[in-house]
């Protein structure tokens, strides 16, 4: 019988720590929100509508491979590795001023040694896995170095650095390669011209504009001509919408905002989807079908957002609105207080833990 007991209590305590583990996992697994609080960052558990890290921060570079950085300086300085509940799992120290990155769960790093610096990643362990002279940029697919007169672009993700790399000549100026593609530019007459090469080391888009998009979007790129006119090219060079708006913002997969003398919202065969007030500017992409715009009235400038059909979701009220958005959630600064919108919950006050309801 006293067997039997301690056996049933084993297994009540073996099911508890099992539960536990698991509900710890499925946490793991929501994404914390950064929020802002002045000028400084923190967490917010879109789940549990909890402050998980206090603003402490600078900034906090996004999370990837379910960790985040946390710069406690300017660009640089004491960095903190944070998991998805908020914990510490690691701090380094960089080279103040230094940029840094989080990609793929590694953390960039600058260290001063006999007056020379050094980059380099850590894991999310806290190991150096990778040491170089420079590292002149990064995203989640390539990592840029130099070596002589030649810019290294080594691909890597999760697992760490692959076998394959490409070197180009340091007189391409390039973005770390993106699906494939890199835009790139040349210095000539003491002019940048911009243009876009593969990954086989062919120019695709010659190197003839005054800007490009940093990357491909939805197959296509923003391209600024010489006389400052804005169109979309295709990943072979030719027009999709030629160079003809003043302003452009990138296809969204069912629109694009575009400005003549006024704003409007156009599909790909440039059909108005929805022409925009004049006193109405859109300020972003659209990120899952909601873009920032600016609105002037009686000589205030306030921001709120739109959807991809011309409708007002969040009323231009706002001193200002963080054109990156975690998760659904934009930062959006009403009289001098940041907080979050998402489009189903409304406006949340981080510090409070809760929501309190719809602008209307």
């Amino acid at each position: 019988m006293r067997k039997s007991f301690f056996a049933f209590v084993l297994f009540i305590l073996f099911i508890s720590c099992t539960q536990r583990k698991d509900k710890e996992q499925i946490e793991d697994l929501q994404t914390p929100v950064k929020f802002r609080n002045n000028q400084n960052y923190g967490l917010f558990h879109p789940t549990s509508k909890q402050v998980i890290v206090k603003p402490n921060y600078t900034y906090i570079e996004d999370f990837s491979n379910g960790y985040c950085l946390g710069i406690r300086g300017k660009e640089g300085g004491i960095c903190d590795v944070i998991n998805t509940v908020g914990k510490v799992v690691f701090s380094y120290e960089t080279a103040p001023l230094s940029h840094t990155y989080c990609f793929n769960g590694f953390f960039s790093f600058v260290y001063d040694k006999n007056d020379k610096y050094y980059h380099g990643l850590y894991d999310c362990k806290g190991n150096e896995v990778f040491v170089c002279n420079f590292i002149y940029g990064m995203n989640d697919e390539c990592i840029v170095t130099q070596k002589a007169n030649e810019y290294i672009f080594l691909f890597y993700d999760k697992q760490g650095i692959k076998n394959n790399k490409i070197k180009l000549q340091d007189k391409y100026y390039c973005q770390p390669f993106k699906n494939g593609y890199s835009t790139f530019f040349l210095i000539e007459n003491n002019e940048e011209k911009f243009g876009v090469i593969r990954n086989d080391k062919k120019i695709v888009i010659a190197p003839k504009y005054k800007n490009l998009g940093k990357e491909f979007v939805n197959d296509f790129i923003i391209a600024e001509t010489a006389d400052s006119l804005y169109g979309l090219l295709t990943k072979d060079g030719s027009w999709r919408i030629a160079p003809k708006y003043k302003k452009i913002y990138n296809y969204s997969g069912k629109v694009l905002s575009v400005k003549t003398d006024n704003w409007k919202l156009i599909d790909l065969n440039e059909t108005v989807i929805h022409q925009l007030d004049k006193n109405i500017i859109i300020k972003s992409d659209f990120f899952n079908d909601i873009a920032i715009f600016e609105k002037t009235t009686q000589q205030n400038i306030k921001y709120g957002l739109i959807n991809s059909e011309g409708k007002i979701i969040l009323d231009a009220l706002f001193d200002n609105i963080d054109p990156s958005p975690d998760s659904y959630y934009w930062r959006i600064k009403l009289n001098d207080k940041w907080m979050l919108f998402k489009e189903d919950e409304g406006i949340l006050d981080p510090e409070k833990y809760l929501d309190f309801g719809r602008v209307k």
